[in-house]
């Protein structure tokens, strides 16, 4: 692939976890990216790398190349009143924490608020899954 670092590909795109549902849909807008730069998960840049425009493919990404796996570890606990509005934050959802370590907030999925604890889910919610690229190369160079 080395001799494509640097060039420029437009490809449509639409992410799929494997039971089919659609997690990223490009929408019919071309999505513009330079090879080499890593802005795409490594396996869909090198399928774009010997793709020809026009081209389509699917680009199968284990779990593992893609957000990596669910980590156990990624679960944290806090006293309710050490989360803001810790007590009524709202449990499924996804919130913005923040932290004297991390002043831009970092997504957490609130698992549950029990016995004045609040469990946070700092995993990518696509971590763990195996997803499939469909792309189409619109154009390269």
């Amino acid at each position: 692939m080395s001799s494509h670092t640097g060039t420029r590909v437009r490809f449509l795109y639409r992410g799929r976890l494997s039971d089919g549902t659609v997690f990223d849909d490009g929408k019919d807008q071309p999505h513009e990216i330079i090879l080499g730069r890593h802005q795409v998960m490594k396996p869909l840049e090198d399928a774009l790398a010997t793709m020809q425009p026009g081209e389509e493919r699917t680009v199968a990404i284990a779990a593992a190349d893609a957000y990596g796996p669910y980590r156990q570890d990624a679960l944290q606990s806090f006293p309710t009143y050490a989360v803001p509005h810790g007590a009524d934050l709202p449990v499924g959802e996804t919130i913005g924490w923040t932290s004297p370590r991390n002043r831009t907030p970092i997504p957490a999925k609130v698992v549950s608020i029990e016995d004045q604890v609040v469990t946070l889910d700092f995993n990518h919610p696509l971590a763990g899954k195996d997803i499939e690229y469909w792309v189409r190369l619109i154009d390269i160079g």
